[in-house]
C-alpha cells in the first residue's frame, strides 16, 4: 500500500521534472523552479526535509553542469587560439593583345582557403587550398566550358619550428617570402610555393635587422633517372632603418643541379616555360629598396627598388637581368612602376612573373601598379604591363582589373 507521503511527492516530482525538462537551459536550478518548490513546501505538498533534499540535489546537478560547460567552452577557447582559418577571394577581368594574335577579353576568379594551426609551443602546421590546375605561377580559374565547375588544388602544406626568436626553419610546400627576400617578381612569381626545406636566421644590430637564408628546393622527381633536378640557394641581407628612412640591401647565390636537356624540357612543359635556349644556371642576383616614410609629411611612403640578375654558367651571352622600379603609397593607395629586361638565359624560365609577356625570358617593358583600398580587407587594382620580344619586337599589352577580398 503506497503511504501518503509517497502521494504527495507523486505530483510534486512531476512538476519539478516538467519544469527542469523546460528550463533554458535544462540543467540549470533556475529561480522558477525553485519558486515553485517553495510554493509546494508550503502549501504541505512536500515537506521541509523533502524541499531540502530537492533544492540539495537540483544544485549539486547545477554546479555539475557549470563544470561541464565551463571545461567545453575552455576547450573551445583552447581550439581557436590554436587554429586559424585564413583565404582570400580575387575577381578578374583581363584585356590582352598581342601582335600578330586576336585580342582577348576574359574574366577570371582565385579563390584561396588556409588553415594555419600551433599544436605545440614554436610550432606551426598549415595547409591550403586553391583555384586553378597544374600551373605553378598561377591559381587563375578562367570563365570557360559552359559553367563547369573549376578545380580546387593543394596549394601548400608545411611543417615550421621557430627555434628561437631569431631562427626559424620550414619544410614541405610553403610561401617563400619568410626565407627569400626579392625586391621585385624579375625572377620568381609571387604565386610560386617552392618545395624543399628553408631556414632564416635574423638578429638587430645599430643599423638595422641582419638576415641570412638559405635551402633546397626540388624541381623536380622523374622515375627514369638517378639524378633529379634541384636547387640551393643562400641570401645573405640587411634591413637598415634610422627614423623616417628605409633601405633593404641583400644577394643571393642560386646552384641548380642535375639538369639535362631532357628533364629540362620536361620542366618547362609541366611549368609554361617559354625562352630559355641553354638549360645550365647558376644565378646570382642582387636586390636593393631605398625609401623614406612620411615623405611630405602626411603618411606618404616613397621607395626605390630593383633586382639585377646574372647567370655565370651559361655560354650563351644571353645572361643578365634587371629591374628598376618606384613606389609611392599612403596605407589607403598605392601606385607603382617596374620596367624589366631579362635575357634569354639569365634565369630559368619557368620563375619569372607569369603576367610579364606570359613568363617567358628575353623580353622587356613596363608594368604600371594602381591599388585602392576600399574596406579594410578589400582592395581596387588595376594592373597594366606594355611588354616585348627582344629578338622578335613582338609586343604584348595586359590590363588586369581586380577586386580583391580578403578573410
Amino acid at each position: 500500500m503506497i503511504n501518503k507521503t509517497k502521494l504527495k511527492l507523486i505530483p510534486a516530482a512531476l512538476v519539478v521534472g516538467a519544469t527542469v525538462a523546460l528550463s533554458a537551459p535544462a540543467y540549470a536550478a533556475s529561480e522558477t523552479m525553485m519558486n515553485l518548490l517553495s510554493i509546494l513546501r508550503d502549501k504541505g505538498s512536500i515537506s521541509q526535509d523533502e524541499y531540502d533534499a530537492l533544492v540539495n540535489a537540483a544544485q549539486s546537478e547545477d554546479k555539475e553542469a557549470k563544470k561541464a560547460a565551463a571545461k567545453s567552452t575552455a576547450a573551445a577557447a583552447d581550439w581557436t587560439s590554436k587554429v586559424k582559418i585564413k583565404g582570400d577571394m580575387r575577381l578578374r577581368y583581363q584585356y590582352q593583345d598581342k601582335t600578330g594574335s586576336i585580342n582577348r577579353d576574359r574574366g577570371r576568379i582565385r579563390y584561396r582557403l588556409g588553415i594555419i594551426s600551433k599544436p605545440v609551443d614554436h610550432m606551426e602546421v598549415g595547409a591550403g587550398l586553391a583555384s586553378g590546375g597544374s600551373d605553378p605561377r598561377s591559381t587563375n580559374q578562367t570563365f570557360d566550358n559552359a559553367f563547369s565547375t573549376k578545380g580546387l588544388q593543394l596549394d601548400y602544406a608545411y611543417i615550421k619550428y621557430q627555434f628561437t626568436d631569431s631562427f626559424s626553419a620550414i619544410g614541405g610546400k610553403f610561401g617563400f617570402k619568410k626565407y627569400l627576400w626579392t625586391a621585385t617578381d624579375l625572377m620568381w612569381d609571387g604565386d610560386i610555393n617552392p618545395e624543399g626545406f628553408s631556414a632564416n636566421y635574423n638578429f638587430d644590430n645599430s643599423l638595422g635587422n641582419t638576415f641570412v637564408n638559405g635551402g633546397v628546393w626540388v624541381i623536380d622527381e622523374s622515375g627514369s633517372s638517378v639524378s633529379d633536378p634541384f636547387m640551393g640557394y643562400a641570401q645573405l641581407g640587411q634591413h637598415f632603418k634610422s627614423g623616417d628612412n628605409f633601405a633593404t640591401l641583400a644577394g643571393t647565390y642560386y646552384r641548380f643541379a642535375d639538369f639535362t636537356a631532357a628533364n629540362f624540357a620536361a620542366v618547362q612543359a609541366s611549368a609554361g616555360g617559354v625562352g630559355n635556349t641553354d638549360y645550365v644556371f647558376t644565378v646570382i642576383n642582387g636586390s636593393g629598396e631605398i625609401g623614406r616614410k612620411n615623405l611630405f609629411g602626411n603618411g606618404v611612403s616613397a621607395s626605390l627598388f630593383g633586382d639585377y640578375v646574372k647567370n655565370t654558367a651559361t655560354s650563351t651571352g644571353q645572361d643578365t637581368g634587371f629591374s628598376l622600379g618606384a613606389k609611392l603609397t599612403n596605407g589607403s593607395w598605392t601606385l607603382k612602376y617596374i620596367y624589366a629586361d631579362l635575357d634569354a638565359n639569365a634565369v630559368p624560365d619557368f620563375l619569372p612573373d607569369s603576367d610579364r609577356y606570359d613568363g617567358a625570358t628575353n623580353m622587356k617593358g613596363h608594368e604600371v601598379i594602381a591599388e585602392y583600398k576600399l574596406f579594410k580587407n578589400t582592395t581596387l587594382g588595376l594592373d597594366y604591363y606594355n611588354t616585348k620580344d627582344k629578338t622578335t619586337k613582338v609586343k604584348q599589352n595586359i590590363l588586369q582589373a581586380d577586386v580583391v577580398v580578403k578573410f
